[in-house]
């Protein structure tokens, strides 16, 4: 058994599990506010689940974070399941739950933000960040991430002094599999602010070695707020992240954000699908997009813009993440535009608005984009694919016309860039 605490000082309830079903059950004198999940509301009746609930798993490690984990923990736990693994990573999570029996967190080291982005590869600072973070880095995603509490100029930064906790997001990538991936994804999400979209505070690290992220789910007091992504507002297991579609995001999206804030929201969730498609990712999945909240039952808006990534660069024939009208190919203008007013509730001249300033973004970004192919050889190959990506994207969400039968034979015999 272990307790689930919602935020530092209130225990929720308890967490445990049988040979069969994973069992939560709120204390008895938990108040509303204090829900683990917008789902979950506080009930004398236990949430029995055959798999580990959606909000617990929701920040389990994956991919080769995971395998390190479970490479450190081997001896001592010859089977590391969902439940072992929310123990080890559960102190250190995004959003506010906290998983422990110990009222008392431990405090994670401070790193200097600037040796991060001043890094000249004279010391393995990757594998430093991991040996020292990995059992406080509850963050989901395949690529490797760790959470850490940062110091600026030997100090904590101001802002975020209450918190012994983490402050920010560190992102690497497999170099084989994915060159340049922070690079890429720090264009990308270049583009969403220039498009208008609220996105956390992010830097690269001179040697595109390490894209860091200012937590948006950290308040300026040092406490943290309530996130979800819509795999859990969906009620799936992580696993099943791709198995819905846009149209269904929408109507979680009216389903859970406050009334005076789901136009916004589906202003927002609107560009973002569209500003993928512009810039061909293909992992604009359940678990990348959210929502924020203070406590369960107060005001509940949507996240900032996050995890954006031209995938096309390391699949050439990838498709959307989730599908639309039906399908998964990247649409055109009419289809966004039917997206954008029948289910997003945007009047048409507002869609076409945010997809015109959707591609004027993806211009502007280009710019920066070639500048930065210019200067870096080694990301020449990856920058340069990228900005043929960009160009065929803000094409494609501006073409107007396309019979089924010309979508079928351009389907064949395109590059593979949809």
């Amino acid at each position: 058994m272990m307790l689930v605490w919602a935020g530092s000082q209130t225990v929720a309830g308890a967490l445990d599990r049988n040979q069969s079903t994973f069992l939560f059950s709120y204390d008895r004198g938990c108040r509303d506010t204090s829900a683990v999940s917008l789902t979950m509301p506080v009930t004398l009746q236990s949430y029995d689940y055959l798999s580990l609930h959606p909000i617990f798993q929701m920040n389990l490690p994956e991919g080769m974070m995971l395998r390190a984990i479970e490479n450190r923990l081997r001896k001592a736990i010859p089977y590391l399941d969902q439940f072992e693994l929310l123990r080890h990573v559960g102190t250190s999570q995004i959003g506010r739950l906290r998983y422990s029996n110990d009222a008392t967190l431990a405090a994670i080291p401070a790193q200097d933000i600037d040796e991060i982005l001043r890094d000249r590869g004279t010391l393995d600072l990757k594998q430093h960040l991991f040996d020292t973070y990995l059992s406080s880095s509850g963050v989901s995603g395949v690529q490797p991430k760790i959470l850490l509490r940062a110091k600026v100029d030997g100090k904590l930064e101001i802002a975020k002094m209450a918190t012994t906790g983490a402050t920010h997001l560190v992102k690497t990538f497999d170099e084989d599999e994915y060159p340049h991936l922070a690079t890429n994804e720090f264009f990308c999400m270049r583009a969403a602010f220039h498009a208008g979209l609220p996105v956390p505070k992010i830097q690269l690290s001179d040697n595109g070695q390490f894209l860091v992220i200012e937590r948006f789910d950290l308040a300026a007091d040092g406490t943290y707020i309530g996130f979800e992504d819509f795999c859990v507002l969906s009620a799936l297991n992580s696993d099943r992240k791709y198995d819905a579609s846009y149209e269904e995001v929408a109507t979680r999206i009216m389903q859970f954000v406050s009334p005076q804030s789901s136009l916004t929201a589906l202003k927002q969730f609107f560009t973002s699908v569209t500003l993928s498609c512009a810039v061909f990712n293909g992992d604009a999945h359940l678990k990348n997009f959210g929502v924020l909240y203070t406590d369960s039952q107060s005001k509940v808006v949507f996240a900032p813009t996050y995890d954006i990534v031209t995938t096309a660069v390391y699949q050439p024939f990838d498709t959307m993440a989730l599908t639309l009208q039906g399908k998964k190919l990247f649409p055109r203008y009419r289809q966004l535009l039917k997206f954008g007013m029948k289910n997003c509730k945007i009047p048409s001249r507002e869609v076409a608005a945010i997809i015109e300033k959707v591609s004027d973004a993806v211009a502007k970004t280009r710019t920066e984009l070639q500048q930065h192919v210019s200067t870096c050889p080694e990301f020449r190959n990856v920058g340069t694919s990228m900005l043929n990506c960009w160009e065929a994207g803000v094409a494609r969400i501006n073409e107007k016309e396309q019979t089924d039968m010309q979508e079928v034979r351009n389907t064949k015999s395109t590059s593979g860039l949809w």
